[in-house]
């Protein structure tokens, strides 16, 4: 068990220099690079990961660095902007952001080549697409991304990446400053967290026993709300992405097994999830930007239980099973039961979240929709899945060929309760029925009758009332071909 508190020192690669520091390992990554190292070019924006200002590579992986304790990268690699040129030279990705005007108020600038570097390095055609899904975690300020888009692909075309070998000049400026040991009295920066790394289940169960220590994985909810309190420096962070038995993706027993700290990014990149459940990789490309979902978790997903959750519907629908663990061994709840109240779940004290299963029926159709503010970045107005099996019925549909009848239907949804939910009314109607335009009616008409949906600051009661009644209308008619 790794002990990551004000009494020790982290050690990690920045920009290719060894270098220590003396923090809480709960302090931000991106304090400890402005504050402790001087490296500036990662900016302070929204401090919640929405902008991207801030915007590091994480062993080649772009992540917001407002978000990331420092403590969880003990001996990993971090490269800033000021690590892409080497040798007093340009990197590719830089040259064509200046010779294309892609370079605008500079506060965004430094995160979007980050995430410029990582989609040039993945070798992904640059289509206008692709580049702007790598950017999509990055707010622009200015004049908008087509300079930016054309600057990116400009870019692709110089690849691989021709720059002298070396160190990075960077590299050797940390070297000349010295690292500071500890926070300097009157420092900016915060004060944070404690952190300790469990390197199993047991080691974590033992320590979630005096109840002081929080669970942490990808940090994109708490890290946030740290960032809030007053007092984060007496906050006990257990860190959970060194324990093996909570990753990885599986097919076992006819489920689909998904380890609690499997991120958003493997879920979409994951061939068992594309072959067995593909609706959990479209789910995952809606969570927040690349950094985002290069960070969180299904598990920390669902631990925070908001009801705009964007997974969280999909296991409804799916009939999941949460898998708790703890001292007394593991047991698993089912979905419908796991959300108790606001932000509330049936995870006892001492329990973490172990895993996910989902069972993989035949024949089982799931359809997922999403409705925000943008593409990336937004939090959910409305979320719904509707999972249902066919059977041949009897009916009538626009084109030729059966119609199917629907059984063992899931209509869940999400932002529209205190919990997600699962709509039972509506679930009455579709069972059992042919998916005809008059079914789809009856059922909006159910859903919309049966959520209890607020005003807040992201919508309207009356227009998730509205849009909610309409979705599944859609998804009800697109699966009968009305």
């Amino acid at each position: 068990m790794t002990l990551v508190a004000p009494a020790r020192s982290t050690h990690l690669t920045v920009n290719g220099a060894a270098v220590e520091v003396a923090v809480p390992g709960g302090t931000r990554l991106l304090d400890v690079l402005r504050i402790e190292l001087g490296l500036t070019g990662a900016k302070e924006g929204c401090g919640e990961g929405e902008c991207g200002a801030c915007t590091v590579l994480l062993d080649g992986q772009p992540v917001n660095s407002c978000l990331v304790p420092v403590g969880q990268v003990e001996g990993r690699s971090i490269t800033t902007v000021e690590g892409l040129a080497r040798d007093a030279r340009l990197d590719p990705v830089q040259a064509a952001f200046i010779d294309s005007g892609g370079v605008q108020c500079g506060i965004c600038t430094p995160g979007i080549l980050m995430s410029a570097r990582a989609f040039l390095d993945g070798g992904v055609e640059a289509t206008d697409t692709a580049v702007r899904e790598a950017i999509a975690g990055n707010l622009c300020r200015c004049t908008g991304y087509t300079r930016v888009v054309d600057a990116i692909t400009n870019a692709a075309a110089k690849r691989p990446r021709e720059i002298a070998g070396g160190q990075p000049a960077v590299s050797r400026e940390i070297a000349a400053l010295g690292i500071r040991s500890e926070i300097e009295a009157g420092s900016d920066v915060r004060v944070g967290a404690a952190l300790v790394r469990p390197g199993t289940l047991a080691e974590a169960y033992a320590l979630l026993a005096d109840g002081a220590w929080r669970p942490i994985a990808g940090g994109t909810d708490v890290m946030v709300e740290l960032a809030g309190a007053t007092h984060a420096d007496g906050q006990r962070l257990l860190d959970l992405t060194d324990i093996d038995e909570l990753r990885g993706i599986r097919v076992e027993r006819g489920c689909l097994v998904i380890g609690a700290t499997t991120t958003f990014a493997e879920m979409r990149r994951s061939r068992l999830v594309s072959d067995h459940l593909p609706v959990l990789a479209e789910v995952a490309a809606t969570i927040g930007g690349l950094q985002i979902q290069n960070r969180g978790t299904l598990g920390g997903n669902i631990a925070n239980a908001s009801p705009a959750g964007d997974s969280l519907p999909v296991l409804l629908a799916t009939d999941a099973e949460i898998v708790l663990g703890g001292p007394r061994g593991e047991r698993a709840v089912p979905a419908s039961e796991f959300f108790t109240g606001y932000r509330a779940t049936g995870r006892g004290a001492g329990e973490l979240i172990v895993r996910v299963e989902i069972p993989l029926p035949a024949a089982r159709r799931v359809r997922f929709r999403k409705v925000g503010t943008r593409r990336a970045l937004a939090i959910s107005k409305v979320v719904m899945a509707v999972s249902w099996r066919e059977a041949e019925g009897a009916g009538t549909a626009p084109d030729a060929g059966a119609p199917s009848v629907w059984r063992d239907v899931r209509v869940a949804v999400g932002s529209v309760a205190p919990v997600p939910m699962r709509a039972r009314a509506a679930e009455a109607i579709l069972e059992d029925a042919v998916p005809t335009a008059q079914t789809a009616d009856r059922a909006a008409a159910a859903i919309a009758a049966e959520i209890v949906p607020i005003d807040d600051v992201r919508s309207t009661e009356a227009y998730r009332r509205a849009v909610t009644a309409r979705v599944l209308r859609r998804i009800v008619r697109d699966a009968g071909g009305w």
